[in-house]
């Protein structure tokens, strides 16, 4: 898959495909978009196998589709899984049937990621624009693929997605920046810190449409991880585990760490998010490792240039935010509504979350 970088950061260059127009996947598009009703109605299990019948070519769908509409089809199936897996009200199961799990191992497998719904299917493929002359933004994007119905938290479901895709869109700037090597180190700096400031504002903007209580209940069940499941036909029949979608797969706050030269301490919790990384496309993940850390030249011109120190600490300043930001709806999204919280990605996430904020605070430049 190739990728470069562009001014929408880690989101696609071109609009994510709407539809697979080929006639083999009409099946699997009208599973897709009867999805929502199946779901609702708890008979996806049962009647997903008469949508999945015919065969697929899946070496000629690789010779001949485009990233993009790769990138549908595996969006597709992986939403299979989690509806057919992540089915609330009914009774648990432990296989996935050949005529999902094939496909989903096949596409994985030639996009370098796990077989389950990730971060990359679920935000960064999963949204198209309104007016296609337009910003990729809120208020004019909306969201191809959905668990909901509408009326009964489709709207809720967009919007936590969608508030997601716009980040992404306004991390372009400090993406750009932290690469643009050229630039004076305080221009670079005070982009990125505005890039962040612009990430921020978006993210406080999470309850407008998305309630607590219907993340909850309508969202938030079906993006959790595999525990041991069977694909059948696939991995010799082993059960696989892999975790479930969350924002700790997006590429940006790693890219930050690595731009800015924010480390923490060796734990389960740095060795958790650097598992994160095998469900980041490939290209995003070459991109953290090969990022330059700018802290060395900024400790160097800080005492002689405040110009530099005020940026990199505005810079740290709306990392601190963001994160801060992320605990208090872990809090109230999630924590206030359980007693043993466990985010998606399968982590305790309420002192992970703390420790990274009190990491965060110490690289600040006095």
């Amino acid at each position: 898959m190739i990728w470069h970088l562009h001014e929408r950061g880690f989101l696609p260059l071109h609009d994510p495909a709407r539809r697979l127009d080929d006639p083999a996947f009409a099946d699997i598009e009208r599973l897709g978009a009867d999805l929502p009703q199946l779901t609702q109605a708890r008979t996806f299990r049962d009647k997903c196998g008469s949508y999945l019948a015919k065969t697929i070519d899946w070496d000629e769908v690789f010779a001949t589709k485009t990233d993009s509409e790769i990138e549908r089809a595996f969006k597709l199936f992986s939403y299979f899984a989690s509806a057919y897996i992540h089915a609330p009200g009914l009774p648990t199961v432990a296989r996935i049937p050949a005529a999902i799990a094939g496909p989903i191992v096949r596409l994985g497998q030639h996009l370098d990621r796990p077989p389950i719904l990730a971060y990359a299917s679920y935000c960064l493929h999963n949204w198209r624009r309104i007016d296609p002359a337009g910003p990729v933004a809120l208020g004019n994007i909306s969201l191809l693929q959905n668990f909901s119905m509408a009326g009964d938290g489709k709207t809720d479901e967009d919007w936590f997605i969608l508030v997601h895709v716009d980040i992404e869109a306004r991390a372009g700037g400090a993406l750009n920046a932290m690469r643009d090597a050229a630039r004076p180190i305080a221009e670079r700096l005070e982009a990125t810190a505005a890039s962040l400031h612009a990430m921020n504002q978006t993210l406080n903007r999470m309850p407008e449409q998305c309630s607590p209580d219907v993340y909850f209940r309508k969202v938030r069940p079906y993006i959790f991880g595999f525990n041991d499941i069977v694909y059948e036909g696939c991995f010799k029949e082993t059960p696989q585990t892999y975790r479930g979608e969350t924002g700790a797969q997006s590429s940006i706050i790693p890219t930050m760490l690595m731009a800015l030269g924010l480390t923490h301490k060796d734990s389960l919790l740095t060795r958790h998010l650097e598992d994160m990384r095998k469900y980041m496309p490939a290209p995003h993940r070459e991109f953290i490792r090969t990022q330059t850390c700018v802290r060395d030249e900024v400790l160097r011109l800080a005492p002689t240039t405040p110009r530099v120190k005020t940026a990199y600490n505005d810079c740290v300043r709306e990392v601190i935010a963001f994160r801060s930001k992320h605990f208090e709806y872990a809090v109230n999204y999630i924590e206030k509504k359980v007693d043993n919280p466990i985010a998606t990605g399968g982590t305790p996430y309420i002192p992970w979350l703390r420790q990274l904020i009190e990491e965060t605070k110490s690289y600040y430049l006095s």
